[in-house]
């Protein structure tokens, strides 16, 4: 709970300081929200790596086969591609499927959400280390422009997530008491 709240809250903060931050280039310093962004990516990513190391561990631990990466799996594709069908159907009857048991779906949504959170305080790391006064190197530049390009689907992933878990609570499934521990 504390993981996935710190990765949320500086996802989010992320995600805002960017809109307001200055960048840095030749002859124009950054403003201080540029710093923000800058030093709380870098913590990002030591939280992203906590996080990644707890769900291994925690998939170790519970014998859980782990349902974030079904990428490479052809078992655990069909298991999704399954999941994908069963949600379908429920939705064109106007409900969400049970949670019950874990379900491939969410948990390779929720896969993908960290996998773009741990590539965005990657690169925005590596651009923190290697940016200079004089500009970036034409890699540097590269690693910026997919950086900056990820910034929207982060944003779309900021919207949809939390919207389905409330999308759940309504319908009865008590996915977010249960994080919160209120149930």
């Amino acid at each position: 709970r504390i993981l996935h709240l710190l990765v949320a809250g500086g996802v989010t903060a992320q995600l805002l300081t960017s809109l307001v931050m200055v960048h840095p280039k030749p002859g124009r310093l950054p403003n201080s929200w540029y710093e923000v962004h800058e030093s709380i990516g870098i913590a990002m990513l030591a939280v992203i790596a906590i996080y990644w190391l707890w769900v291994a561990i925690r998939s170790v631990i519970r014998g859980e086969v782990l349902m974030l990466f079904p990428w490479f799996s052809r078992l655990r594709l069909a298991g999704l591609m399954d999941d994908i069908k069963i949600t379908g159907r429920e939705l064109v009857r106007g409900r969400l499927p049970a949670e019950s048991p874990p379900r491939p779906l969410p948990a390779a949504i929720q896969g993908l959400g960290l996998l773009m959170a741990l590539f965005l305080a990657a690169t925005g790391t590596i651009l923190a280390a290697g940016a200079s006064p004089s500009g970036l190197s034409p890699a540097l530049r590269a690693v910026k422009e997919v950086h900056e390009a990820m910034g929207p689907v982060m944003w779309a992933y900021l919207v949809v997530h939390p919207l389905l878990g409330v999308l759940h609570q309504l319908a009865g499934h008590r996915s977010l008491s249960r994080m919160f521990g209120m149930g």
